[in-house]
């Protein structure tokens, strides 16, 4: 009956606004704290959607997602029925939708999880099942949910081919660039560029002004043709994901309040004062970084044949991108020089002070801008404390402390030592501690086919 009365007093308030736009942000508001407060379970959410149902059937002109309600019917009885991968696949995005709506149920994760795993796609299913985790830290399955994770973690993707009813000629463009090539995929599409195949030594030599023993051994690798994004995914980008989906990343930074904010679809905003678009994306997670890689993907399913081309860059690729055919310690030579970037003694006007914008700085060999200084940026890789057993075919690192993901490239408050090509630290993937919390963002990588 609570509920009940909640709901009809959101109705009331909505119905005694204005005007519609009033009456909408007033309608709005109301079921965002209705939501928030009274759905803990699916029974409670059914209850609520059909009270809405009964208030929209008075007159209540707003329409509003009722805590992802219709996708969880759907996909519930579609998961019943599904065989093939590509039905487990549909129930999957339908309870990944319902998550995005009522993130506070945590059981909408681990079905889009185990969904996933049985249509194949692994690497999306553990990412899930992560997130079903940090939602649901004190379920009693923990423990096997965590077991399962580190299986898929070790299973190569077997992602169907889902194609689509034809190819036009836009599709098939999506699939062929040239090295050096820049290009865009979709309107909210970051910039790539298109970096050449080839072969280098990773890591740094023993002697190295600053080096760190996690540097080494340094090693052969073989990197494929693939596409890395021209710049950090900037505030802009990152903010036009968040209005899109209402996606919640967590505060980088609980004692002092600073995190991201996205109180409904179609709002959001930064975790600064100043309006800053062009900034890169910062104070986000490892996981914020793969949800943004999902919702991008999506974006471009249609056009690449059913194949999910975004990814974040592996360690070893980022390495090769970063070095641009070089040997030194940057790209630009073995010293720090003057105004090559930005850190704690780069001799930029932001230095130690500001993040500053993307693209202040001259691009490498291979038209990157910033891979060195300004902000850190997450790979895929797995922690290891060094490059003993690393893959030598410059694919991600799947094994070790994947609770911690590798960082690259330093940022505006590092000494000049880790504005190196080779440097890297850790970071904990899922924003559990704040040691780099306000410093860590993200460039794509895209596979070229």
């Amino acid at each position: 009956m609570l509920l009940a009365a909640a709901v009809l007093v959101g109705w009331a308030v909505a119905a005694l606004a204005e005007t519609k736009s009033d009456a909408k942000a007033a309608f709005d508001l109301a079921m965002v704290a209705v939501a928030e407060s009274a759905v803990s379970s699916d029974g409670e959410a059914r209850a609520m959607a059909r009270v809405i149902t009964a208030v929209r059937s008075l007159g209540a002109a707003p329409t509003i997602p009722a805590g992802g309600i219709s996708h969880v019917e759907c996909a519930g009885a579609a998961a019943e029925a599904a065989k093939t991968p590509r039905e487990f696949l549909d129930c999957a995005r339908e309870y990944g939708e319902a998550a995005r709506l009522a993130p506070w149920v945590a059981e909408y994760q681990f079905n889009r999880g185990i969904l996933l795993q049985k249509a194949g796609h692994h690497r999306e299913a553990a990412l899930a099942l992560d997130l079903y985790l940090q939602a649901a830290p004190d379920a009693s399955d923990q423990r096997e949910v965590r077991a399962l994770i580190a299986g898929l973690r070790h299973i190569k993707d077997n992602s169907p081919q889902i194609s689509p009813p034809s190819r036009s000629d836009r599709a098939q463009r999506f699939e062929s660039h040239r090295a050096g090539e820049t290009f865009r995929d979709c309107s909210e599409c970051p910039e790539m560029i298109a970096i050449p195949a080839g072969r280098f030594m990773m890591g740094s030599p023993e002697k190295e002004p600053g080096r760190f023993d996690a540097e080494g051994p340094q090693h052969a690798v073989s990197v494929r043709a693939f596409a890395l994004g021209k710049y950090d995914v900037t505030e802009a980008e990152f903010l036009t994901f968040l209005r899109q989906t209402g996606y919640q990343p967590k505060p980088c930074d609980p004692l002092l309040d600073i995190g991201w904010r996205s109180p409904r679809p179609g709002l959001a905003y930064s975790p600064g004062s100043a309006d800053s678009p062009r900034q890169p994306a910062v104070c986000l997670s490892w996981y914020d970084a793969e949800t943004y890689v999902a919702w991008l993907n999506d974006k471009v399913l249609p056009l690449n044949n059913g194949n999910r081309p975004y990814r974040l860059p592996s360690e070893a690729e980022w390495e090769y991108a970063a070095r641009a055919e070089t040997t030194t310690a940057r790209w630009w030579g073995d010293a720090i020089g003057v105004g090559n970037a930005n850190c704690h003694g780069c001799g930029s006007q932001w230095d130690n002070r500001l993040i500053a914008p993307a693209g202040s700085f001259g691009p490498n060999p291979f038209g990157l801008y910033d891979v060195l200084g300004n902000v850190w940026q997450w790979t895929n890789d797995c922690w290891n404390e060094n490059y003993v057993g690393a893959p030598k075919d410059g694919g991600t690192w799947a094994t070790g402390n994947c609770d911690r993901r590798v960082m690259r490239g330093g940022c505006w408050s590092n000494s000049p030592v880790f504005v190196r090509s080779a440097t890297r630290v850790s970071g904990d993937g899922g924003g559990r501690n704040y040691d780099y919390a306000t410093y860590v963002g993200f460039r794509l990588a895209r596979t070229l086919q």
